[in-house]
């Protein structure tokens, strides 16, 4: 493949690009690290914010909390770390349901990081990325994640998130909002039946005046808006979402200790003042650290091309700025050989083999 299709940065813009996102990155360590101060304000706003209270646990307290939430894309985190930095609670993707092809997928991580995020005394959530398109499929959905965290200490509610519907690629991409709805309150009300706390997850545009779902029916539920100002919390103290809302989504650039790279971060209007005991008290297998992910890789030979910016790094990781070789952009072309189970994708330029994030490059031939 000829190299030239691929439009390098400047040298002097890269430079500009990595000192921003160090400024950056420092402000968000210093935002994770708030105490006393940032807890006042958050159970200040708590009051303010419009709260639905119908699907309150028993234990439930009206007392906001500071939580990330976490995939594959996080890699292999150290939550011992993650605990002193002032984390107070964690969702955690069980699965995800492929977009164009449907396959129903356990995240390589999700063990592990119920299991320390559990050990190290974090309050847990958990969530599942949909792309269901019928309710036998988002029932299922719904059933596969409740059979992971059946062992787990499930205290934090229990989201559905669906993304990306508006891509062509998507095989939900010709739903409507009511159909899409439906789905939603079909996986939500299973999770339920299955004694967890439901929970929506959306963006704001999507669920301002119901434009992407109908929020006059999802609103029975716990409601946790994702909105990324310009400044993240508690710059900007709250969502401009008016919408009933129980969690909100802020940044998804925070960096805490013990995670690679960047995390989402959350405020959460409520808390609880214990942590519930496993539905199946026969106790999950252990996961060990080095088997945490079981990176296997299904060997591919593929164009493909970039939907965003993407970094070709030398490593399958975002832990290290040094790892980077070179940005890619829309349109530009790069082979790849291999797709990961850890996100991954493996490609190869210049006779070099590199790792792009999966999400991010789309077949073309």
């Amino acid at each position: 493949m000829d190299s030239n299709t691929f439009r390098f940065k400047k040298q002097n813009n890269y430079a500009n690009y990595k000192e921003r996102s160090i400024m950056k990155n420092i402000l968000h360590k210093r935002t994770a690290r708030v105490k006393a101060v940032l807890m006042s304000l958050i159970i200040f706003l708590s009051v303010l914010v419009p709260q639905m209270t119908a699907q309150a646990a028993p234990n439930e307290i009206a007392q906001a909390a500071l939580g990330v939430d976490v995939s594959r894309y996080q890699g292999l985190i150290n939550w011992d770390q993650v605990a002193a930095s002032g984390v107070q609670f964690a969702i955690i993707r069980v699965g995800y349901r492929t977009q164009s092809t449907g396959v129903l997928n356990e995240d390589p991580y999700a063990r592990y990081n119920l299991q320390e995020a559990q050990r190290v005394g974090l309050k847990v959530g958990a969530y599942f990325f949909s792309a269901a398109v019928n309710e036998a499929e988002a029932v299922e959905e719904a059933v596969f994640t409740a059979n992971i965290i059946d062992k787990y200490k499930i205290t934090f509610p229990v989201a559905f998130d669906c993304e990306g519907f508006r891509n062509t690629s998507s095989r939900q991409y010709t739903l409507g909002r009511d159909v899409r709805t439906a789905l939603a309150v079909k996986f939500l009300d299973t999770i339920a039946a299955r004694g967890y706390t439901p929970m929506f997850y959306a963006s704001k545009n999507e669920m301002t005046d119901s434009k992407d779902w109908n929020m006059d029916i999802l609103n029975k539920y716990k409601v946790w808006v994702s909105q990324y100002p310009t400044d993240p919390f508690p710059i900007t103290p709250a969502s401009s979402y008016t919408g009933v809302q129980a969690m909100w989504q802020y940044t998804s650039k925070a960096v805490i200790p013990g995670i690679p790279g960047s995390v989402d971060m959350n405020v959460s209007y409520f808390s609880y003042d214990g942590t519930a005991e496993p539905k199946d008290p026969s106790g999950a297998a252990l996961v060990s650290a080095a088997n945490a992910a079981n990176v296997q890789y299904m060997d591919v030979n593929e164009v493909v091309t970039a939907t965003t910016t993407v970094n070709l790094r030398t490593v399958p990781s975002t832990d290290n700025p040094a790892t980077i070789v070179v940005p890619i952009q829309p349109g530009d072309m790069i082979f790849r050989t291999g797709i990961g189970n850890n996100g991954w994708s493996r490609v190869v330029l210049n006779n070099q083999t590199l790792y792009a994030y999966t999400s991010y490059l789309q077949k073309v031939m």
